[in-house]
């Protein structure tokens, strides 16, 4: 069974994202396209795989296309890919089984794979074509698939007792298959029309080692190509195999070799810093310099194009090498994200990157930059950053928190300055030193003084004053240290700070800026019917001023947090949904999920990322559901939610994940002192454009009415904060006629109204 997908459209659609104003309801991705994996030749075209996705490069035109779950692909994570010349079709294979068929410019699923109870690895790890078919090398055997037909024909498990194997690489030389392993290399009769049973395949015995673990194999004049790593040296050999047996190929040399493989009439392999390209002659034709390259091609021009880990497609150059990839990321780790005034910063390091050097990502403009220790040498050592914060007084400062390195001062992209224990304030965890000053969250106040919270700390909350100068928080809760992890830091409206402490609840305090005397409030989070919630991950403040705090059990609201510190006891709200099945019962709203991000649009709805089931966004009160998006029914590339935050001015949301940054345009933006930047687009509408039409720059919450030039009202909405949207339709679900219409936009006391044309070409 497989699914189509037409890309005529959605390679049209593609264009639009050059451009800042995207459609509402579309999906793009911000995932790094520089970890190259593997490269194919179709016609102009170099196609190049790579973690984040697939792009292809026209070398008539010089143009760039990336692909991914966004227009067409249907799963993420490739293994591998490879071109079957014969049939015109493009094999997409992917680390969970699943596979892609794309031909005549539609893309065909096979999840079989995916689908079938295997148990380990059901990755692919190379492909093989002949006559009409695929061989698949898999984490557990051999799958052959039939390309005309998009079927899989049959599986091979050849592993002892017809266990399942792992296949490093197939082959064939016409006679016989031949699989390499971890434990030797098999073969089969290739006409062997019972391939299924184990004992058609065979281990072969002359070799110099038959248990060793062979890698790469190609046949290449009329020779099987392969090595296998000497336990002499404990380097990498390549041998060749004929009917004369084996023997050391006389042009290999001993490394560590990263693949081997033959294009067209070329013989290619690399080690750990070259690659080497031999002709049908076995003569040396090219060498470059190329650094744990993952793949190398000759194309039909006698051009190289060689797959580089770190920075994409690559073209091996005189003095050095050049390189071609699409605009994105440096890395698809991500951790919190922060988003002001059309700006966007993404930190690199997660709880599972804490010794990587991932840095920061930064997308302005409409283009990513990033910051590390590649791009910005000062900053080797600093590692990793996983909290961002913009400055809502100058959106060019910037500061960034790490797990493990203290704080990090940008301006306008330049690093300013490095805070860590050496500076005599911030303190890592008792009885250890550099690299243990775990910051778990940084934010801004509305005055442009930055908090600070570091877990497993004596001394957890810091603040950075706009003048520069640093404070350390004194408690009178004496719970911190090293059994204590605390989380994020938010200060609100109502010159509060609310600090996240895990397993146990939440501590409020605020700072008289008179006389710098500190109110504090410590509780434990408890709903309305008295259940103790001790699992608290995230925070936000919407637009009411109401505290919503995400759980190990869903969302918990606390209302007029003004007064909490006058309340006896402070009791958090969960929303109940009634089931509307004839009984009074209500479910808590998302119980069963972890909240791990919650963020608040221009409307006061809540967008809320999960532990494992994808994102919610829920209405201002949290009662209604309005999306569900997970990796089945969206291009999410991953159920797991890390961060969420959203470009206010145009209503795009930004979703971090654990593999990569993906956004989805909204229709709700933050409103307008005024109508001075009120447009509509498109417009005209043009008689082919099937989106919705975006009245957008509005005052916040406005009430918008349609009509046409005759006065007679065809629409009639309420903005979601600063935009509204029409989808071209009347009162009876017609799109409307060919004119001119008039859209009147009026607050609710009629203070402040604006009037503008729209063209409809229907």
């Amino acid at each position: 069974m497989f699914r189509s997908v037409a890309l005529t459209c959605i390679f049209l659609f593609l264009g639009v994202f050059s451009f800042a104003q995207i459609p509402n309801g579309s999906w793009r991705d911000h995932l790094p396209y520089s970890n190259a994996k593997k490269i194919a030749e179709i016609g102009s075209k170099i196609y190049c795989a790579t973690n984040g996705g697939m792009f292809s490069y026209n070398k008539a035109d010089n143009s760039l296309q990336r692909y991914s779950k966004v227009n067409g692909l249907s799963d993420v994570d490739i293994s591998t890919f490879g071109y079957s010349e014969e049939t015109k079709t493009l094999l997409v294979a992917y680390m969970n089984g699943n596979l892609d068929l794309i031909r005549n410019d539609s893309v065909f699923n096979l999840p079989d794979i995916k689908m079938k109870t295997i148990t380990g690895d059901k990755s692919i790890n190379n492909l093989y074509f002949s006559q009409g078919y695929a061989y698949l090398a898999c984490s557990f055997g051999v799958v052959l698939v039939d390309l005309n037909r998009i079927v899989i024909k049959d599986t091979y498990f050849f592993g002892p007792g017809g266990s399942q194997i792992k296949v490093n690489d197939i082959t064939s030389d016409g006679t016989f298959l031949y699989a390499t392993t971890p434990a030797g290399i098999y073969k089969a009769d290739v006409h062997n029309q019972n391939l299924v049973d184990f004992n058609a395949w065979s281990r072969m015995t002359d070799l110099p080692d038959k248990d060793a673990e062979y890698k790469n194999i190609v046949v290449f004049n009329d020779k099987l190509f392969t090595y296998y790593k000497n336990p002499a040296t404990n380097l990498d050999e390549i041998i060749t195999i004929d009917n004369s047996g084996w023997k050391k190929w006389e042009k290999s040399y001993s490394d560590n070799f990263i693949y081997l493989a033959r294009h067209h009439n070329f013989l290619i392999f690399s080690s750990i810093y070259r690659t080497d390209i031999y002709d049908d002659k076995e003569q040396l034709v090219n060498v470059f310099a190329s650094f744990l390259c993952q793949h190398a091609i000759m194309d039909v021009n006698n051009l190289v194009w060689f797959a580089d880990p770190e920075k994409g497609l690559g073209i091996p150059g005189a003095s050095e090498n050049r390189y071609i990839v699409p605009n994105g990321p440096a890395y698809r780790d991500v951790g919190d994200i922060a988003a002001r005034s059309g700006t966007l910063w993404a930190g690199g390091g997660t709880d599972a990157s804490k010794w990587s050097s991932r840095g920061a990502y930064n997308f302005s403009n409409e283009k990513w930059s990033s910051v590390n220790k590649n791009t910005m040498p000062e900053l080797d050592g600093f590692l990793n950053i996983s909290q961002v914060a913009i400055d809502p007084l100058d959106t060019g400062h910037v500061y960034g928190g790490s797990l493990g390195y203290g704080i990090v001062e940008f301006q306008n992209g330049n690093l300013v300055d490095i805070f860590d224990e050496t500076d005599g304030i911030l303190e890592p965890v008792p009885g250890y030193g550099h690299g243990f000053i775990f910051v778990a969250g940084i934010n801004f106040d509305a005055s442009g003084n930055l908090w600070i919270s570091t877990t497993l700390s004596d001394h957890p909350v810091y603040e950075i004053k706009k003048d520069k100068t640093w404070e350390k928080m004194e408690f009178d809760f004496t719970g911190f240290g090293v059994g204590t992890r605390v989380g994020d830091i938010l200060p609100t409206s109502f010159n509060q700070q609310w600090l996240l402490i895990e397993r146990y609840g939440i501590l409020v305090f605020s700072v008289n800026e008179n006389d710098g005397s500190m109110t504090e409030r410590v509780f434990t989070v408890k709903n309305q019917m008295g259940d103790v919630i001790d699992r608290v991950h995230s925070i936000a403040e919407d637009r009411d001023g109401n505290i919503w705090i995400g759980t190990g059990k869903g969302p918990i609201i606390y209302y007029n947090p003004v007064n909490i510190f006058e309340e006896d006891e402070i009791i958090g709200y969960q929303v109940k949904i009634p089931r509307n099945d004839g009984t009074f019962t209500a479910d808590i709203l998302l119980a069963t999920e972890k909240i791990t991000a919650i963020a608040v649009d221009g409307g006061n709805r809540k967008w809320m990322g999960t532990e494992n089931s994808g994102v919610f966004l829920v209405s201002e009160d949290g009662t209604e559901e309005i999306h569900h998006f997970t990796m089945s029914n969206s291009p999410l590339p991953s159920n797991v939610i890390t961060s969420i935050a959203i470009n206010h001015s145009n209503g795009e949301v930004f979703f971090g994940t654990d593999k990569g940054i993906i956004s989805f345009k909204g229709q709700s933006t933050e409103g307008s002192d005024d109508f001075s930047g009120t447009y509509v687009f498109p417009n005209p509408v043009r008689e082919n454009y099937q989106g919705d039409i975006t009245i957008t720059g509005l005052v916040e919450d406005v009430n918008v009415k349609i009509t046409d030039i005759s006065g007679n009202l065809v629409f009639e909405t309420k903005a979601l904060g600063g935009q509204a949207i029409w989808d071209g339709k009347n009162f009876n679900g017609q799109k409307v006629h060919t004119g001119v219409y008039l859209v009147f936009c009026s607050n609710e006391d009629g203070s402040k109204t604006f009037v503008t044309k729209l063209l409809f070409i229907h």
